[in-house]
């Protein structure tokens, strides 16, 4: 079983911040959510998703860990809520103000 270790950051609301976990790499995205909801007795609710910030990409629910090379290579990764424009920054489609 392969295993990768993952610094995981986690919304404001979440009684914590960071935390480092060892996640099978043979884990689908939503399995690893699965996992780490369990593991931290935190919510995992549908749409909580695992974003990659330095690529602004979310992670295929559907796709195992282990095809993601640059995971190894990562800061952190981040739980989070998919539907949440608040916190995608670089959205275009999330306009703050306009001015006219």
């Amino acid at each position: 079983m392969a295993a990768l270790v993952l610094r995981i950051k986690f919304p404001p609301t979440y009684p914590l911040i960071y935390k480092t976990l060892r996640i099978d790499a043979n884990l689908t995205a939503a399995e690893a959510v699965q996992f780490i909801a369990e593991t931290l007795n935190i919510p995992s609710e549908s749409n909580i998703g695992l974003y990659l910030p330095d690529e602004k990409r979310w992670l295929d629910d559907d796709t195992p860990l282990s095809t993601y090379d640059s995971l190894q290579d990562v800061e952190h990764i981040e739980y989070k809520n998919k539907n949440d424009k608040t916190q995608q920054k670089g959205d275009k489609n999330n306009i703050c103000c306009i001015i006219v």
